[in-house]
């Protein structure tokens, strides 16, 4: 390498170089030429000599490059090569890499908290109005520092006011107050810190290939983590695990949603870790439930119909929705449609109804429970309760039980730990019927001796595919549910659809037409072209007069095709079954809140595919929800 006073006699040949040229401009001349080194090979006229020197004159191509990116004369870049060409020659990228610098912070710096990576909160002075302190200058705490692990492709303290400010947030009287936006580098846990990049990337991993928490970190822990980066000293396990990927998820959509809302996260830092985002989850799911999905006001070419009206008035639109119902739930209180969660989805009833854990599970009977047994002291009561613990335990009962969980993908290794260790997984083992005529009548007994499961999710879908809305059926999937969302979704006046497309719709008119309901003039109710022709009976003149998808002009092409996919929800409720596995344990908030979440991004995507295809997605007025 040349020394310094080789260097600036060459520089001060060209064009006053010496002057202009900073100590940080250099670095980077030197630092760019390095990563062009295999380039510049290649580009030469003449191979380079034997023994490895650098040539005298740059390829064409690259000197441009460097020029322009430096932002130097051509004259200027000559001099530059000449002054560092055997620095660039010489210099080893390998010993000068992001990895080879955090060797040397582990090695050299531990000693004094310095190491290559540290996590400081995004201000250097106290942000509290009240704080009083003079320079607010915020200083560390900690002398030993806090180690941690960052999953990637020390707090400060001021005492005047009491704060102490961390990388995401800043305690105060045992209240998190999260910063604005979403951080680089979310915490998870007391050790375990995952890069925002990577927490998307978990996340779209569960909604493009149903990809389960623990699935996702067994793919990170063998193909991304670095074993080499793992002092084995530290006492803690650096393998990823479900929980963490849960919390990184649920901070990631928590925390875009606030920064979407222009609003700051404040929450509780006295709480178990697992339960400190349950009131944000709980505020975005009542949101949720009561105004529908972000895009419920859209439309596009292909979920509206424009037409023109030939006399020269205004032309006018047809609005279309989609509706239908995918048998995925969570474990629900036990007594029929009761919608209030359970504490623990171990339980069988909310505690609401919890009086009934010690009345007997035979339906009907409410004489007390005996001890060890879940039924009274009827010998036909026990007689089936011990048939119930022959049946549940069976080896084909769980065979049955994976057969049930209808998912695209094979189960992953917890799903299958859930299945032989429950004994009372939902709808498995729930009601069991007694085979012997009853003395009470012919009705026979049933028990129900198992959690409930919620019935359905019923969603209400755009022909383009934007999922608009979704609701849980707790006991069944009945018509006026289904009436009864519809009204909820659309209740803004001029949000109603022109057309509800749905399986049972002859049901939706008989109920409005029976009720008086005014709604039946201001929709129509055909029922998709699939169901019509094979699932309804033609002697139904009811349903033949007035479901009829072909009576309605406004539904069919001129070639006398369909204008509209009318079996997009059943495309969109293949895709929604795939999650049934990852589902069907979940507590009804952490349900609730993953679900809408992956509705939420599958519908960014497919308006993204929209706009992408020229289909020119837009909001009705005053529809557009964030």
């Amino acid at each position: 390498m040349s020394s310094l006073h080789g260097i600036h006699e060459i520089l001060s040949k060209y064009d006053d170089l010496s002057h202009i040229l900073t100590m940080e401009k250099a670095m980077r001349f030197v630092w760019l030429a390095s990563y062009l080194k295999q380039a510049i090979i290649h580009r030469l006229k003449k191979a380079p000599s034997i023994d490895d020197t650098a040539p005298l004159n740059l390829p064409p191509a690259i000197h441009q490059f460097l020029a322009s990116a430096m932002q130097l004369t051509s004259q200027q870049t000559s001099g530059c090569w000449e002054a560092f060409q055997n620095t660039v020659w010489d210099y080893s990228l390998s010993e000068h890499s992001l990895d080879a610098d955090s060797q040397l912070f582990y090695a050299h710096g531990r000693e004094h908290r310095l190491m290559s990576r540290s996590l400081y909160p995004p201000m250097t002075r106290c942000n509290n109005p009240l704080c009083t302190a003079e320079d607010k200058i915020l200083k560390v705490t900690s002398k030993t520092g806090r180690r941690i692990v960052v999953y990637t492709f020390c707090s400060f303290h001021i005492t005047a006011c009491n704060t102490t400010y961390h990388n995401n947030y800043s305690i105060q009287n045992r209240t998190r107050t999260y910063y604005p936006g979403v951080p680089e580098i979310i915490e998870v846990s007391k050790h375990h810190f995952i890069h925002r990049d990577v927490a998307t990337m978990f996340i779209n991993l569960t909604l493009i290939s149903w990809t389960s928490t623990s699935n996702s970190a067994e793919i990170y822990n063998l193909c991304l983590s670095k074993p080499e980066n793992q002092p084995a000293e530290w006492g803690f396990s650096f393998d990823l695990r479900s929980e963490d990927i849960w919390e990184a998820i649920s901070h990631l959509a928590i925390l875009e949603h606030f920064k979407e809302t222009n609003r700051v996260l404040i929450i509780s830092h006295g709480s178990e870790q697992k339960d400190r985002l349950k009131e944000a989850i709980q505020e975005r799911n009542t949101l949720f439930m009561e105004k529908g999905q972000p895009e419920r006001g859209h439309y596009c070419e292909k979920c509206v119909r424009f037409f023109d009206d030939k006399t020269g008035s205004p032309g006018y639109m047809v609005r279309t929705i989609v509706s239908d119902g995918v048998t995925i739930g969570h474990p629900c209180c036990n007594v029929a449609h009761c919608p209030q969660p359970l504490l623990h989805k171990r339980k069988r009833f909310c505690p609401g109804h919890e009086y009934l854990e010690g009345l007997c599970a035979v339906e009907g009977c409410l004489d007390p429970i005996i001890e060890d047994s879940m039924t009274c002291n009827n010998l036909k009561h026990r007689e089936m309760y011990k048939t119930y613990q022959k049946r549940n335990g069976a080896n084909f009962q769980l065979k049955k039980r994976l057969e049930r969980t209808e998912v695209s993908n094979p189960p992953d290794e917890d799903t299958l730990n859930q299945l032989q260790e429950s004994h009372d997984a939902p709808n498995e083992g729930i009601e069991l019927a007694c085979d012997q005529k009853s003395s009470d009548g012919n009705r026979p007994l049933r028990a129900r001796f198992g959690r409930c499961q919620t019935h359905s999710e019923q969603l209400m879908v755009r022909p383009c595919g934007v999922i608009v809305a979704r609701a849980t059926f707790f006991g069944s999937e009945t018509v006026p549910q289904t009436i009864a969302m519809l009204k909820q979704v659309f209740r803004e006046p001029g949000s109603m659809p022109e057309y509800l497309i749905y399986d049972n719709c002859c049901g939706v008119y008989n109920h409005l037409q029976a009720t008086f309901d005014p709604l039946l003039c201001k929709i129509s109710c055909p029922v998709d072209a699939f169901h019509f022709d094979c699932k309804h009976k033609s002697s139904d003149i009811i349903c033949r007069e007035h479901c009829n998808p072909r009576k309605f002009p406004e539904l069919v092409n001129d070639d006398g095709t369909w204008y509209f996919n009318s079996s997009k929800c059943e495309q969109t409720n293949a895709w929604l079954g795939g999650y049934h596995a990852i589902l069907r344990e979940m507590g009804a908030d952490r349900y609730n809140f993953l679900l809408d979440e992956l509705i939420m991004r599958k519908n960014r995507n497919t308006v993204q595919k929209l706009e992408k295809d020229g289909h020119l997605p837009s909001y009705i007025l005053n529809l557009h929800l964030t």
